[in-house]
């Protein structure tokens, strides 16, 4: 090899080098943080765009994955750990309810099992929820819920439930205590 390749050679290890930094050091970095923050209070959680979640007591935030009031929000609640999203529905509602499982199916490798069943939140949203299974047989079971009010859509994923009626009571009254602000959209 002459003197020009040996030197793309170094500058292709170098700049493997460099990418290798990239995404390890912040890895190591984050290491040591916690992932989750203190209990929750039992105030009002701003989801995003106008939506709020009450968390169960002793609900901790789950600080890597979540972003309130920018539209998404996770958390461990008893032995459930509950994401919860939003954002702005411009469109029919059962389009987006459709959009919402497929994405369940595509990102996180859930299907829905049986027929889902129509619930409403204590503030007045309708929606639905249903059980899901796992595609594969390392993806554990859960239960989904989808809410739509005031041009915005809310959907929740608790994960592992092995079907939405064996949701802990207070999970299930956090999910039931999502509101929208009606001037939201």
């Amino acid at each position: 090899m002459g003197l020009t390749g040996w030197k793309n050679a170094g500058a292709a290890l170098l700049l493997l080098a460099g990418l290798g930094a990239l995404v390890g050091v912040p890895a190591l970095v984050a290491l040591p943080l916690p992932q989750e923050g203190p209990p929750l209070p039992a105030d009002r959680l701003d989801i995003g765009f106008g939506a709020t979640i009450v968390p169960p007591t002793g609900a901790r935030l789950d600080l890597g994955d979540s972003r309130p009031g920018s539209g998404a929000v996770t958390f461990q609640a008893d032995t459930v750990r509950l994401r919860v999203t939003a954002q702005q529905v411009t469109g029919p509602v059962e389009p987006y309810v459709a959009h919402a499982r497929h994405k369940l199916d595509r990102n996180d490798g859930l299907l829905p099992a049986g027929a889902p069943e129509r619930v409403r939140t204590t503030s007045g949203l309708s929606g639905e929820r249903g059980s899901l299974r796992g595609v594969a047989d390392d993806v554990r079971p859960g239960c989904y819920a989808v809410f739509t009010g005031h041009l915005v859509g809310v959907v929740v994923l608790a994960t592992p439930a092995e079907s939405c009626a064996e949701l802990p009571e207070p999970v299930w009254a956090a999910v039931t205590s999502i509101a929208v602000e009606p001037d939201a959209s």
